[in-house]
């Protein structure tokens, strides 16, 4: 088994489970530490209206990501389940 084969395998079995609030916590705190650490970082080296708009575009996409997670952790990834025979 190759290393692809290898992470292939280890995508789906994450992404069949069910997400637990845990994971939506989790989640959400990383996202908002990485919107911070992205803000201050633009920020020193570029400017605030340039920080302030990458800040805006990860937060839209970190948000769709976490209602992703939360609908998918509600209902299931039946979609991702291989059949085996």
């Amino acid at each position: 088994m190759g290393i692809i084969d290898r992470f292939e395998t280890e995508y789906l079995d994450v992404s069949s489970s069910r997400a637990t609030v845990r994971d939506i916590v989790e989640l959400v705190v990383g996202s908002v530490v990485f919107v911070a650490l992205a803000w201050l970082f633009v920020s020193t080296f570029v400017g605030d209206a340039a920080a302030l708009g990458v800040a805006v575009i990860l937060a839209i996409i970190f948000t769709i990501t976490i209602l992703s997670q939360a609908y998918w952790g509600l209902t299931g990834r039946s979609d991702y389940r291989e059949d085996d025979g």
